[in-house]
């Protein structure tokens, strides 16, 4: 064997190695190669695999609608939460559901293409199907908007800021309290 042949086939068994070692260490992580997560959102902030946003872990719930006790419904949801709206700055939301399933669209100017959809406007979309186990997070002014996809869904919006970032005055409008 000469060195020339001897340094070839030791290269390319370390870089056999090394590629296995990537691929058990991914596999030992669940974690695929481009595939998208499945993940449920943690609403207390914790690591998502599905380009859910997170919330900040300190923030505060100051209200919800509609009212303590009471649900929206695949008839009541107010007509402004189907049509894209957000939130003012400073104000954070929870889509949160106690019966069904919810269609949660994210509008985003940069979405990776895996998790984008394109609406009519050509506006791209994160799209998330919300369920009593899985809660939508809503970030400060980001434009979204939900859709009933079962006639049983029950679901509330609570609506969060951070400590000490000055009063809350926010009207709502067309969302009955």
């Amino acid at each position: 064997m000469t060195a020339t042949s001897f340094f070839t086939t030791t290269s390319s068994a370390a870089l056999l190695l090394l590629t296995l070692s990537v691929v058990a260490i991914f596999h030992s992580a669940n974690i695929g190669f481009g595939q998208k997560g499945d993940a449920a959102m943690d609403t207390k902030g914790n690591a998502n695999q599905d380009h859910m946003p997170k919330l900040p872990k300190d923030v505060i719930k100051y209200s919800q609608v509609p009212k303590q006790g009471k649900v929206f419904t695949a008839t009541t949801v107010p007509k402004g939460l189907l049509k894209q709206h957000n939130t003012k700055a400073g104000t954070w939301g929870i889509i949160r559901l106690s019966k069904g399933r919810l269609e949660y669209k994210i509008h985003a100017s940069k979405v990776s293409d895996t998790d984008s959809q394109i609406d009519g406007t050509g506006d791209e979309m994160l799209v998330f199907e919300l369920t009593p186990e899985r809660s939508g997070i809503i970030q400060p002014t980001q434009l979204h908007q939900v859709k009933p996809i079962t006639d049983d869904v029950e679901f509330v919006v609570e609506f969060l800021r951070l400590p000490k970032t000055g009063p809350v005055d926010e009207q709502r409008e067309g969302l009955d309290e």
